[in-house]
């Protein structure tokens, strides 16, 4: 492993402890002030909706209103006859005239009111008075009517010249239709009420043209999913809007949607009319939610780059200023010998630190006094060496320990020095590994560390009868468990796990799952048999009646030391699981779940 020297590590350690501050500032910034511009947007979004849909219902109910009171008005039914022939005379058309627009009121709710009867006339008061035939482009919302029993219906947006003084230009209009009832009432002819859709969509016209490239699209549906607005495009830009209609859910009021138009995300507010029918979507593009966002990340970034820069200045004289001192004092110790401890004096070298010159005290005074205790000291060191090689020996197992020794023999006598080289070093890594009481508890990197120095051990032995493979995922590697919680079951899988014909495999793998995971340990052998199954559950049954910490021990190290270490360590909430592969091999399962509402999953 590639060693750093302490400048470098103290000033990644400040250059990253500042980067990590502005970067987890801009961070927070960009997700907590999207967030809000969100919710104020899609608020937004959604009060526009509910004015759009108040104004254009507004217009709606107005046509519906002049309707009925032309429906309900005694003056109609006086003037035309019991046989509502609308083949009237000019003095009857003008008493018909007045009567519309005074009922259409002194605001004229309705551009154009048309009364039809069943003879195949219509008599026509506002943008164009006058009785004629009807032609046949209404038959289909005039038969609409008749079906509706007094109900309103409303028409899509139509381009018509009829109501224009001159052919050459044509007006888009949106009608509502509505039975005609005689003074018996029954059903003699049809009412049709006609506005502008430039009056009727008035509030979203005038918005779109205020606000320009920056307004948000406004889509109006009717129930059948066609599209009411806009109404002055092309058939194929309507087919691709209608999209919208079926990207979007009446039972919410804003969602998240992938344009049909463009791929890119939007954001969309939705508000249906229980009185027209009519479904409104007003509709933003992400990326405009966010521009200001985007615009003031920008400048944040601008300012934590400059902060960085002044970071790293900063960070490279901090670390200066420390280490300099420690290499000066790295020449004395460099140059210190047990004959002159104490001699040279360091405390006149000037620091700027209180802890460096603190430093400076100390290693003058243990300058002075370690000659008189390095006798001591080396007593003290032997008997602990001694006490930690006895406790060595009491622990290592045995026969592991006399096997590698023997292939330690067999290897030097044929010259393979390298091989015996890295035996010895993994045999001192294995001691130390266990001899180490400092903790009992181990990242999951170490232990797996340890178990393949065991099984690079156990593989010298066997040659080419064993062999081993270790897949562990990575995010794994910094999980804590007990220190020897692996290499056991690994020693077990080798011990029942040879008793069949060579080559051996032991693998350790590991699986992960959204709410647990797991190390598994898996032989090539023959299995667990049905005794030693029940066995094992007897063991781990009788352990969970009487629990205990076991002794840190590798002699006798087995299936119920290491299930109970594991439970204890983890309050309980653990995977443990063994038995065969479909294949009959043995398999060992050791694992915990992540959430705390699981229970301990043993079979």
């Amino acid at each position: 492993m590639k060693q750093h020297s302490l400048q470098s590590k103290l000033f990644i350690a400040y250059l990253g402890m500042a980067s990590l501050i502005l970067f987890a500032f801009a961070a927070f910034f960009y997700l907590f002030v999207s967030g809000r511009l969100k919710e104020s947007q899609l608020s937004a979004m959604n009060t526009l909706n509910s004015s759009f849909k108040t104004q254009v219902d507004s217009a709606i109910l107005d046509l519906d209103t002049v309707s009925v009171n032309i429906n309900y008005s005694n003056m109609s039914k006086s003037i035309l006859d019991q046989k509502f022939d609308l083949n009237i005379s000019d003095s009857m058309l003008s008493d018909m005239s007045d009567l519309f627009i005074s009922l259409s009121g002194t605001e004229l709710k309705a551009d154009q009111v048309n009364l039809y009867d069943f003879s195949g006339y219509v008599l026509q008061a506002g943008l164009s008075t006058m009785v004629k035939k009807t032609d046949d482009s209404r038959t289909e919302w005039l038969q609409k009517a008749r079906e509706a029993d007094g109900r309103k219906v409303i028409t899509n947006p139509y381009l018509t010249y009829e109501y224009s003084k001159s052919a050459k230009y044509s007006q888009w209009m949106i009608s509502v239709y509505r039975s005609f009832t005689n003074q018996y009432r029954r059903s003699v002819g049809v009412i049709e009420t006609a506005k502008q859709c430039k009056s009727i969509f008035k509030s979203i016209i005038s918005y779109e043209k205020k606000n320009h490239d920056d307004a948000a699209s406004v889509y109006i549906f009717n129930q059948d999913g066609d599209l009411i607005y806009p109404y002055d495009i092309s058939d194929s830009e309507s087919s691709k809007l209608q999209d919208y209609y079926t990207l979007t859910d009446s039972s919410q009021t804003s969602s998240r949607l992938t344009s049909p138009l463009t791929g890119k995300d939007e954001y969309a507010a939705r508000i249906d009319s229980g009185y027209t029918g009519f479904t409104y979507l007003t509709v933003q593009s992400k990326s405009a939610i966010l521009a200001p966002v985007y615009q003031m990340l920008q400048i944040l970034l601008a300012v934590v780059a400059a902060f960085l820069l002044a970071s790293v200045i900063v960070s490279y004289r901090l670390s200066r200023s420390v280490v300099k001192p420690v290499k000066h004092l790295k020449h004395i110790i460099q140059r210190m010998e047990l004959d002159t401890l104490g001699q040279e004096k360091v405390t006149s070298y000037p620091v700027s630190v209180n802890e460096l010159e603190e430093l400076y005290q100390a290693f003058q005074f243990m300058s002075d006094n370690l000659k008189d205790s390095m006798v001591k000291l080396t007593q003290a060191k032997e008997q602990e060496m001694h006490a930690r090689n006895m406790a060595l020996q009491t622990q290592i197992n045995p026969h592991f320990y006399y096997n590698s020794l023997s292939s330690i023999m067999v290897l030097a006598e044929n010259g393979d020095n390298d091989t015996v080289a890295k035996m010895c070093r993994n045999l001192s890594l294995i001691m130390r590994y266990i001899t180490d009481t400092g903790s009992t508890t181990v990242s999951l990197a170490d232990e797996l560390d340890y178990v393949q120095k065991y099984l690079y051990c156990m593989k010298v032995r066997y040659q080419s009868s064993l062999n081993y493979n270790i897949d562990v995922d990575e995010s794994l590697l910094s999980e804590e468990v007990p220190k020897l919680l692996i290499q056991p079951l690994v020693e077990n899988a080798i011990k029942y796990g040879s008793n069949c014909t060579p080559p051996w495999t032991i693998s350790v793998s590991s699986v992960i799952a959204e709410n647990y995971w797991k190390i598994t340990v898996t032989d090539n052998g023959p299995g667990f048999s049905e005794e030693a199954c029940q066995k094992i559950a007897q063991n781990l049954a009788k352990a969970d009646q009487n629990p205990g910490l076991p002794k840190l021990k590798i002699n006798g190290l087995g299936t119920v030391n290491v299930y109970l270490r594991w439970k204890i360590f983890c309050n309980g909430k653990i995977i443990f699981e063994y038995g065969n592969t479909e294949d009959g091999h043995g398999i060992v399962s050791i694992g915990r779940y992540i959430s705390e509402d699981q229970e301990t999953t043993q079979h």
